[in-house]
């Protein structure tokens, strides 16, 4: 009990040096709308989204973000893991706001050729294609997304989702 207690107190700290916080309303849950959809985004406990690694070894690799979405829901769930790096979490931000998105507007494509996870899976390709978009439209800061963050966004609003292609 003591360890977690130390734990919650490091990683608040750690946090408290980060340059994105969530609204002061509650500090690990809040809400955003974007385009039409309301973004619920969580903080988890650090590494609490870890899947299997499929090389065989039997091990574990820590993702930033997961959504949670139904095909045409004009609202979805984001868990984020607060250890991603600051350099990251704009990419994965938008990357799992594009899932929520992906599902409002009921958006796929798939490169199968592809080695790369984030685009020959079905439901990945969109997603990331929209975190690129958000990227070069926006730079690095959240504000976009509805996030309080003190990088100035050089859009004014992030990309749609009528203006992702289909392919890349």
């Amino acid at each position: 009990m003591i360890r977690r207690i130390l734990s919650a107190a490091a990683l608040a700290l750690g946090l408290a040096g980060c340059s994105v916080t969530a609204p002061p309303r509650d500090n690990a849950q809040w809400t955003t709308e974007v385009h039409g959809v309301a973004i619920t985004w969580r903080w988890v406990e650090p590494g609490a989204l870890a899947e299997p690694v499929s090389d065989g070894a039997g091990g574990f690799r820590t993702i930033g973000g997961h959504a949670e979405v139904r095909p045409g829901s004009s609202s979805c769930v984001v868990d984020l893991d607060p250890t991603v790096i600051r350099q990251q979490l704009t990419r994965v931000a938008a990357h799992e706001a594009g899932h929520c998105l992906q599902a409002r507007y009921l958006r796929v494509f798939a490169d199968p050729q592809n080695p790369d996870p984030s685009t020959h899976q079905l439901f990945e390709r969109w997603a990331e294609a929209y975190a690129q978009a958000y990227l070069r439209a926006c730079g690095q800061s959240l504000r976009a997304l509805g996030w309080k963050d003190p990088i100035d966004p050089n859009c004014a609003v992030p990309p749609h989702p009528n203006d992702i292609p289909f392919s890349l």
